[in-house]
């Protein structure tokens, strides 16, 4: 059964577009042991999705009493974004299949939109060393709304500033908090798995489940009878699931980012 007419797409950052969950894993894990603090892969897979601000709250739960803590929350923040950067501004890429995607849309008209649980100046960053900060003038980050995710805030602020209703907006998550997060903020969501690493230490659930209890079906594009062509796949890194079929449907040109000239 065909669901709602998608009229704008927004898309999770981290995993989603840009492969850098391994450089966030490498990074994190080397920083928060200079701090003293062991960072395990279970905790890094519980961190997926989450805010920079949840981020620091749950180190403070799991390591009490470190030196860390007693920097104000912005400080601990910017030096973990530091070291970020640092270590993957020029490691990380954006998988391919998802940037012919992201054109694919852009010529069509569709507006998108980034809403990320990374800090402003790492979604500016990455996005750009990637070359795709031209693709999304309208970026959120969780540093912009009360709360992230799980929580709708992110995704709701993306479709405000979009000028789209929730409930045509469809969202592409490689998270559960951020599958979640879609889902309360009543939007179509597309779940893409992480591709497969010997020595990745994230893993995802084998069936993800929803709000309500309903389990996400195999991925069905619909297509509204303005757009001529297919997509090109997004499923390179293993089966796409999503919670109900849509239809996408054209925008105007007008509006659009441009590529910048250099």
């Amino acid at each position: 059964m065909t669901g709602p007419t998608v009229r704008a797409v927004i898309f999770d950052l981290d995993g989603t577009i840009l492969d850098s969950e391994p450089a966030y894993w490498e990074s994190d894990r080397a920083f928060l042991a200079g701090w003293g603090m062991e960072y395990d892969a279970a905790t890094n897979e519980a961190m997926a999705g989450r805010g920079a601000r949840a981020f620091m709250e749950i180190m403070e739960e799991l390591f009490p009493g470190k030196a860390f803590h007693r920097l104000p929350m912005e400080e601990r923040i910017r030096l973990k974004d530091e070291a970020y950067l640092a270590h993957a501004r020029t490691r990380v890429r954006a998988f391919p299949s998802v940037e012919a995607f992201i054109a694919w849309l852009h010529g069509r008209g569709v507006p998108m939109a980034v809403a990320s649980g990374s800090s402003r100046e790492v979604i500016d960053a990455t996005l750009d060393g990637a070359g795709l900060l031209w693709r999304f003038p309208v970026r959120v980050s969780a540093q912009d709304v009360a709360r992230g995710k799980p929580e709708p805030d992110v995704f709701l602020e993306a479709a405000r500033r979009l000028g789209v209703d929730s409930s045509r907006c469809l969202v592409l998550e490689d998270s559960l908090n951020g599958a979640r997060a879609a889902k309360a903020a009543g939007m179509a969501v597309v779940a893409l798995p992480p591709p497969a690493r010997p020595t990745a230490p994230r893993t995802r659930p084998r069936t993800w489940s929803f709000p309500g209890g309903r389990k996400p079906s195999t991925w069905r594009w619909c297509w509204s009878s303005g757009i001529s062509g297919r997509p090109p796949p997004i499923n390179e890194t293993g089966p796409i699931l999503a919670d109900r079929a849509c239809r996408i449907v054209p925008g105007s040109a007008a509006g659009m980012s441009r590529r910048p000239r250099r």
